[in-house]
């Protein structure tokens, strides 16, 4: 496995391509735009009365099923493979229109029973009431047999049946060293009250696992081996600390909290912005929370790589002070030599965030870089960088 990683930062930081140990950097001009990214399967399967929809971001699937007594939430992580042990949590949210339909259908949502099942043999169960499916191991053969999630009601009858896309081959990245501080990727910005994706070499099981957010423990949703899903707190805002303790290996590092609740003076993104150095430039526009970007500084080297002047790369959303959306980044190599080797992955779109700021003058924040594997052209890891641009 011959791994490259590839990320891009903004000021003085740099574009990088990781082949083994050889490096190399330079600063690239880029675009960016903010929107919500996420993916979403609206009404996959229904079966009777209950319906399920999977939406997929940040790390974490979640699938809602919608029952006559209310839905049932289950939140797993996204990158499952043969091998793994994985977590996952299971949420009941009854309706009724009084205090006591929905106590009714609290009863009923907490008796019924969600199975995980890979070639029609079960390999994790939960009852609704307790919350949680723990430490659940994947055969690491799955051969072709479907994995499913299977709800039954009080009464042991199956009420819903889900396929479950798991990666039949184990995952490329695999953590074969006991953890160190430094390999947890830990986020520069969460929202709040949403959930929030922190890489790293986990066990995949909840009780080895503590994250804190404001000093305060925060629920983990899901995890996987290489991630854990935690809720940001719904009443904490701003500059804060966020806390990873994994197998008593500790790694802390600074976090921001954007709520989106807090009323924002609005502020426009027009015109030029800028790195710190000065040497990559571009045009921002903006319509209501919409927001799109031209390159407008590329020099020649960049465009060897892929990069071009006057493209509009990049769509996002505005939403308060927090930036949410994706940018444009190619290999550091030209384009031509990455074409002849993963030309499927030449051109990335990573994800960022950015907080702006008070006088408008500064957007600060993170975007995401990539571990892509050579021979199999596939990303096998994330993590994040910081981020600053002026105008």
């Amino acid at each position: 496995m011959t791994p490259w990683a590839a990320y891009a930062s903004w000021g003085n930081s740099t574009l990088r391509i990781v082949k083994q140990n050889y490096i190399i950097s330079f600063v690239v001009p880029l675009l960016f735009s903010f929107i919500n990214m996420a993916f979403i399967s609206e009404s996959v399967f229904a079966e009777g009365k209950i319906s399920v929809t999977t939406k997929t971001t940040g790390g974490l699937r979640t699938m809602t099923f919608d029952t006559p007594e209310g839905k049932i939430k289950i939140y797993l992580p996204d990158d499952m493979a043969a091998g793994d042990t994985i977590s996952g949590t299971v949420v009941a949210e009854p309706s009724g229109t009084d205090a006591e339909e929905r106590r009714e259908n609290t009863d009923e949502l907490n008796g019924y029973v969600v199975e995980l099942e890979v070639e029609d043999k079960e390999i994790g169960e939960t009852k609704i009431s307790e919350g949680k499916l723990k430490a659940v191991s994947i055969p690491k053969d799955l051969g072709r047999g479907t994995t499913k999630i299977i709800i039954s009601d009080s009464k042991g009858e199956k009420v819903i049946t889900a396929d479950i896309p798991i990666q039949d081959s184990p995952h490329p990245l695999q953590y074969t060293t006991p953890p160190s501080s430094q390999d947890f990727k830990l986020p520069y910005i969460g929202q709040s009250g949403e959930p929030v994706e922190i890489q790293g070499p986990f066990d995949g099981a909840f009780d080895t696992t503590v994250v804190k957010i404001g000093g305060r423990e925060a629920e983990v949703l899901a995890e996987s081996p290489r991630k854990v899903i935690v809720q940001t707190p719904s009443d904490i805002a701003g500059s804060t600390k966020i806390e990873v303790l994994e197998r008593g290996v500790q790694s802390d590092g600074e976090f921001y909290i954007a709520d989106l609740a807090i009323p924002v003076k609005e502020k426009s993104l027009d015109g030029i912005w800028r790195t710190k150095s000065g040497k990559s430039s571009w045009r921002a526009s903006q319509d209501g929370q919409t927001v799109s970007a031209d390159s407008v500084l590329v020099s020649k080297e960049d465009q060897i790589r892929g990069y071009r002047p006057n493209v509009n790369a990049i769509r996002g959303r505005l939403q308060g002070n927090l930036l949410v959306g994706q940018i444009q980044q190619f290999f550091l190599m030209p384009l031509e030599e990455c074409m002849a080797m993963c030309p499927s992955q030449c051109e990335q779109w990573n994800d960022l965030k950015l907080i702006l700021s008070e006088d408008g003058k500064t957007l600060k924040g993170q975007i995401q870089k990539k571990v892509i594997n050579t021979e199999s052209c596939v990303v096998i890891e994330f993590g994040w960088k910081p981020w600053t641009i002026l105008r």
